[in-house]
């Protein structure tokens, strides 16, 4: 079995994600001591700029790492951009131009740049989470609101010239007041802020992490106070004669926690939880770097432990490889089951060939057996007449010899009758190239006896099985007729138009008319005719079809 690392590996992430929030607390911290330290002698008055400055990079950093979409992770991050440009701007108002009167103003309205584009920028990042219904008008829409904030940034920058922002009366000592044109950018800082909100909790999907909407926009209503209070308050908030927190940090921090609270709540999409995935999903893996340690394992990870139920694979990723154990236990047993029904089937299909092949073996001898069995009774007449020519022992030697030219062609007529049985009996019709051999055979042993005998044959053909047979059978039934009084046989095969077989007898065959075996010639497609004409019986077979 292969086990993974449990607590380990799990504790080696919470670790590190607790560093990071110790780290961006530290940072909080400082801002804010160093913001209530008065500026005296040697005291650095810009450590709050660095210390907030310091924590959105580390809060953007982990955002890039963090957030998967490409789109939405880049507008957040842009944010962050305009979150450490106004934290510079402040530095630069308080620390490098104090006695530039008209600079300091200018980098005052500067201010307003990434205040009023940092809530946009996180309302483009929520637009960009999925779903994304019509990108393109997004794509369109983002371009005007653009164009409108750029308009503002106009606005504010050149307000020296009319005065639709401020109406500053003492330049010096700043003092001034609120124009309408201030009021429109509050609200267009208000409502990008709200509707980033509410658009990324409308896109949620999740049922448990819309519960959980409570959690940012608490952290959202604590930034609006802390903003309120400042711009009531007609400046910095101050505990016992010590500035709490500044303009700055009032308007970064509760975008950075809120959008915080978003993500950890499950209601943004972010690339965490490492750990609950790799426990959920029954994985056995490790990640590595590129020199081969391990950067985070599953809790059943063993390195080097495998067993015949388990594949180590390993593939390459960015910043080194991962290595996760392939379960083929199920395979490798479900091969093994394959295996042994493999075998059996293969030793049950040699029992089925084996079966089979008696099986043919048997169905051959059945099929020879029968077949024979009528080679057997078509010519059992003429094996018995045989028998019993050769059996006898006559005294007289003319009557031996003619005995045995009787034998010999009944003989010819059963090998011939035998062989064309077999042939006819693989096929429906055969050559009358067969029936020819078996007559001119038989006629030649005929030419023995003193017969004049001859066979013609025009043409070749093929003919049915059975009707083959059957013209066989009628000549030597013919011939068997009249032998002892048969002096010549002449055989016509005629075979260009048809097939038809003429028998001349000089002599007459009595027991060969035209019902010779009616039916068994019609059936074979044939019919018969007999007929006598000077002194010669005629007997003629031919194929109707």
């Amino acid at each position: 079995m292969i086990f993974f690392k449990d607590k380990e590996s799990v504790e080696r992430f919470k670790i590190a994600d607790k560093g990071i929030f110790i780290v961006c607390l530290m940072l909080f911290a400082a801002g804010i001591i160093t913001c209530m330290i008065p500026v005296r002698g040697f005291v650095p008055h810009n450590m709050s700029a660095f210390s907030y400055c310091s924590l959105v990079i580390i809060w953007g950093l982990s955002i890039r790492r963090r957030i998967l979409d490409i789109k939405v992770r880049h507008r957040i991050m842009t944010s962050c951009v305009f979150m450490i440009l106004l934290f510079m701007l402040r530095m630069c108002k308080f620390s490098f131009f104090p006695d530039l009167v008209e600079i300091e103003e200018m980098v005052w309205y500067a201010y307003y740049i990434p205040m009023t584009a940092i809530p946009l920028f996180m309302f483009f990042a929520a637009l960009r989470v999925e779903p994304v219904k019509n990108g393109r008008r997004i794509d369109a829409a983002e371009k005007v609101l653009v164009c409108i904030e750029a308009v503002i940034c106009i606005v504010v920058l050149t307000n020296g010239s009319h005065g639709m922002v401020f109406d500053i009366q003492v330049h010096p000592d700043k003092e001034y007041m609120y124009k309408w044109f201030y009021f429109l950018i509050l609200a267009w800082m208000v409502v990008f802020g709200l509707a980033t909100f509410v658009t990324v909790f409308r896109k949620c999907s999740l049922s448990l992490a819309r519960k959980r909407w409570y959690i940012p926009a608490i952290f959202i209503a604590v930034g609006m106070v802390m903003l309120f209070w400042y711009l009531i308050g007609g400046g910095a908030p101050k505990i016992a004669g010590h500035k709490l927190f500044q303009l700055q940090e009032a308007y970064c921090i509760p975008y950075i926690t809120a959008m915080e609270g978003i993500i950890q709540t499950g209601i943004l999409a972010a690339n965490t939880g490492y750990a609950t995935l790799f426990d959920y999903s029954g994985i056995n893996a490790c990640i590595y770097d590129k020199a081969g340690t391990p950067a985070f394992s599953s809790k059943n990870w063993k390195e080097g432990e495998t067993d015949e139920d388990y594949r180590i694979c390993s593939e390459e990723v960015s910043g080194g490889y991962i290595s996760w154990a392939e379960d083929i236990g199920t395979i490798r047993r479900l091969n093994n089951e394959l295996e042994e029904v493999t075998e059996a089937l293969e030793n049950e299909n040699e029992l089925i060939r084996q079966e089979n092949e008696v099986r043919a073996e048997r169905v051959s001898y059945e099929t020879r057996n029968r077949l024979y069995n009528r080679i057997a009774t078509a010519v059992r007449v003429q094996a018995l007449k045989v028998d019993e020519l050769l059996s006898k022992a006559p005294e007289d030697p003319e009557e031996e010899k003619k005995d045995l030219m009787h034998a010999a062609i009944l003989s010819a007529y059963i090998k011939r009758m035998g062989n064309i049985m077999l042939l006819t009996d693989k096929s429906s019709s055969v050559d009358t190239e067969e029936i020819y051999l078996a007559l001119r055979e038989s006629l030649d042993y005929l030419a023995l006896k003193g017969c004049v005998c001859d066979i013609v044959k025009n043409g070749n053909c093929l003919m049915p099985s059975s009707l083959m047979l059957l013209s066989y059978e009628l000549f030597e039934a013919a011939i068997e007729d009249v032998w002892s009084r048969l002096n010549s046989c002449v055989v016509s095969l005629n075979c260009e138009n048809g097939y038809e077989m003429i028998i001349a007898l000089d002599a007459m065959a009595d027991s060969i008319t035209s019902v010779w075996k009616d039916r068994q010639i019609k059936e074979a497609g044939g019919r018969l005719t007999v007929w006598y004409e000077d002194d010669t019986h005629y007997i003629k077979m031919e194929g109707l079809s």
